[in-house]
């Protein structure tokens, strides 16, 4: 008797399906590099914009569109665009600064600061040109503009390290005592619309001419 046999059918393994998530780490330093170069792209592209349009003009969105990063990127680095364009003058400005201080350094040759002051911003303008092309205009602002507001700092220390340089130099030219921020307003003044007609190309600003500028303003001073 052959016994009977009950089959069971089996039923299909069940199908497993495994997520798997893959995490990269990247260095710190690469990190850094990385968020520095967004930085300065922005910088870059904000400073272009702000020197051929003008601050007022340019929009957030032209500055982010223009670099290819996003507004919370911006605003991550600089806060606002007025934090930019602090950044950008921060930034560029010391330079322009070290430089007006180096120069001032009275040498009891007032004609030999005056020339190497002339020469030396002149050289930083063609150099630095769009940024140079800003700080005039923030200088020139409205004052109750964010452009002047920014620039007024930078400014004010320029004609101080200038006011000294004559304060100094009245030691050894008495007819200048009490006239030193005048002098030193007209010679920013001078040396910042020489500089601009050099940059735009409408004059050719050799050795010879700016000695000549820098003799008119000494005669100036003694006449």
């Amino acid at each position: 008797m052959i016994a009977s046999m009950r089959l069971i059918p089996l039923k299909p393994a069940p199908r497993i399906f495994a997520r798997f998530r893959l995490t990269f780490y990247l260095p710190v330093g690469i990190l850094v590099t990385m968020d520095e170069d967004t930085k300065t792209l922005i910088l870059n592209v904000g400073l272009d914009l702000f020197s051929r349009k003008g601050f007022e003009s340019v929009g957030v969105q032209e500055i982010v569109d223009a670099a290819g990063v996003t507004k919370p990127t911006l605003y991550y680095h600089f806060k606002s665009k007025q934090g930019l364009l602090e950044t950008i003058v921060a930034e560029r400005g010391v330079e322009l600064l070290a430089i007006t201080r180096k120069n001032a350094e009275y040498r009891c040759n007032l004609v030999e600061n005056l020339t190497a002051l002339f020469k030396e911003t002149l050289n930083f303008a063609r150099k630095e040109t769009r940024f140079y092309r800003l700080a005039r205009t923030l200088f020139s602002s409205a004052t109750e503009t964010t452009e002047f507001i920014v620039g007024k700092p930078l400014r004010k220390e320029l004609v101080a390290v200038l006011q000294a340089l004559f304060r100094n130099a009245a030691s050894d030219h008495g007819n200048m005592k009490g006239r030193e921020y005048v002098y030193a307003e007209t010679f920013l003044g001078l040396i910042e619309t020489w500089a601009i007609l050099s940059i735009n190309g409408e004059i050719s600003m050799g050795d010879s001419m700016q000695a000549r500028i820098i003799h008119n303003f000494m005669h100036g001073i003694f006449s």
